[in-house]
């Protein structure tokens, strides 16, 4: 698949980048090491251990360092797949076929009406969706198109102050913090053999 190259490409980029940093850490280590072996023999012991074990701890800092922006790299280019995946699911949440899509639909309004039922008795709410997505909706509430609503319903107090959402986007965010996770484990920690 497309999407396993990428990810394939992507890690073996990142793996690629690590290298080089930790190879340069290592070279910089050891030329400031070298430095201070000949500074160590004209030094008396006293200084010349004192000497080394700064240098040790600035070649360990310089490693640790190495290993952290690798380790950035490589999450970042994790979270990046990650991002383009949710964005995936939301496209073809939107893609579905029209009678499933209806269905979604609707049933993100009726968890929204019972919702706004629930926090705001008694008060009629206007309905936003999207343009392309009012003659899909079963309701006798107030439908108003708006082209910022995507694959999902928002309502609105008629003065616009209080907005419930409930879109797939919406969903995407609320469950992310669940999902990341989980799929992190799936793409990069082998889950499955």
């Amino acid at each position: 698949m497309a999407e396993d190259t990428l990810i394939a490409a992507l890690e073996e980029d990142a793996r690629a980048q690590a290298s080089r940093i930790l190879i340069e850490a290592r070279e910089a280590g050891e030329a400031a090491l070298a430095e201070a072996r000949a500074q160590i023999e004209r030094e008396r012991d006293k200084r010349a251990q004192e000497l080394e074990a700064r240098l040790k701890g600035q070649r360990a800092a310089l490693l640790n360092a190495a290993r952290t922006r690798a380790s950035g790299a490589r999450l970042g280019v994790r979270l990046g797949i990650i991002g383009r995946l949710l964005i995936e699911a939301e496209k073809r949440f939107s893609s579905l076929p029209e009678d499933e899509y209806r269905h979604l639909l609707n049933r993100l309004f009726s968890e929204l009406k019972a919702e706004w039922e629930k926090e705001r008795p008694g008060e009629s709410p206007v309905v936003l969706v999207n343009p392309a997505d009012t003659g899909l909706l079963e309701t006798s509430l107030t439908l108003k198109a708006d082209k910022g609503v995507r694959a999902g319903v928002v309502f609105a107090s008629t003065d616009g102050t209080v907005r419930f959402e409930n879109t797939v986007q919406a969903r995407l965010s609320k469950g992310k913090a669940v999902m990341v996770p989980a799929i992190n484990k799936i793409l990069f920690d082998e889950v499955f053999p």
